[in-house]
């Protein structure tokens, strides 16, 4: 029974989650297009009025308990990240009117790529290393008042064990502007001794993404923490991803030990 009841669980999430995001990808796209000729100022604050709400829905379909500490940052922002799995775009969402900088497999992912494409997510690709100067440029035009810039720097998702090194060249633009930088780490618990935050929330390794999600939506509850660290500045890339590495690794609240 308990097996019938957690897939009939699993399904029904997945339907409202995909009829959700089609629903505010498709939104998003007629508000690009409409403010786009009629007001452009206004295409980006739609647009995060769209996805704050899609974060919130999404939340309460997956049974995300999502908690925070500290204050997320208003735009403009620079602000980087942890990273655990691909929900960890719906609590930054859920906090931070934004856009992600995601390395460019995402794109040619089914429906997902059209999406994040939509909803005007940064797509590099880390294998070139001249992308890294022109992703640099899209930041500068893409961060605004009315937006802010979100980046994984160890640029893989991981078990929850600790934070990885950053990559820290994309990092510039605010090493160079000398604006602060603000910081934020996330963590899962799950009550499912089954299936615990590291082996079914955390997305890392050779696991196959469709197998994981189907095993994920069956999770009755996941309580998430989204810490926000202090805002912090340098004028070189190096030094700013060292600072910015200590205080995300303090605010961090390990998932797994390294017996795991």
């Amino acid at each position: 029974m308990k097996k019938i009841i957690e897939n009939v669980r699993a399904l029904i999430r997945l339907i409202l989650f995909f009829l959700l995001s089609l629903v505010t990808v498709i939104l998003v796209a007629f508000g690009n297009i409409l403010f786009g000729f009629i007001k452009p100022s206004m295409v980006a604050k739609s647009k995060n009025r769209i996805i704050t709400l899609w974060a919130w829905l999404t939340a309460n379909i997956l049974g995300l308990n999502i908690t925070s500490e500290g204050s997320p940052p208003n735009p403009p922002f620079f602000l980087i990240s942890n990273h655990l799995s691909y929900i960890d775009v719906v609590p930054l969402w859920y906090f931070l009117d934004g856009t992600f900088i995601a390395k460019s497999e995402v794109a040619s992912w089914p429906f997902f790529g059209w999406g994040t494409r939509t909803l005007g997510v940064l797509f590099i690709n880390r294998k070139l290393q001249g992308d890294v100067r022109r992703m640099n440029n899209r930041i500068a035009e893409t961060i605004s008042n009315s937006q802010g810039i979100i980046l994984f720097p160890e640029g893989t998702s991981s078990k929850g064990e600790r934070i990885l090194p950053f990559n820290s060249s994309l990092l510039n633009y605010p090493a160079e502007k000398e604006i602060p930088a603000s910081s934020v780490a996330i963590s899962y618990r799950t009550s499912d001794a089954d299936r615990p935050a590291w082996s079914h929330i955390c997305w890392w390794g050779d696991m196959a993404f469709l197998p994981h999600f189907w095993e994920l939506l069956k999770i009755k509850q996941v309580d998430v923490t989204v810490r926000f660290g202090d805002k912090v500045t340098a004028n070189d890339r190096k030094e700013l991803s060292k600072k910015l590495h200590k205080q995300v690794s303090q605010l961090f609240i390990p998932i797994v030990d390294s017996q795991n």
